[in-house]
């Protein structure tokens, strides 16, 4: 049974997956985004570059702020699909 999200979840996460999908020719749900965010591996690497590259950084840091995912998770997530220089991957080491 999945856990519940937190309220302040549900925008970001709806934007995040919107971006992701208009990218990318295999859909990806809420779920599976926050399941390859806290993957140890290469899962979902393809559907993690969109986020990363094309989600806003406002929206990324709304999503860590409501509590679903924290600005580790998403700096890990950054380090195994962007280069070292993204501003993104930059942005979320500062802030893990």
């Amino acid at each position: 049974m999945p856990t519940a999200l937190p309220r302040d979840a549900e925008r970001p996460l709806a934007l995040a997956v919107r971006h992701i999908n208009a990218s990318v020719p295999d859909p990806i749900d809420t779920e599976t985004l926050l399941s390859a965010l806290g993957a140890p591996d290469k899962a979902g690497a393809e559907h993690l570059y969109a986020f990363f590259d094309e989600v806003e950084v406002e929206t990324i840091s709304d999503l860590a702020r409501s509590g679903a995912v924290t600005y580790g998770a998403l700096a890990r997530g950054a380090r195994r699909c962007l280069p070292p220089d993204h501003p993104t991957r930059l942005w979320l080491d500062e802030r893990a």
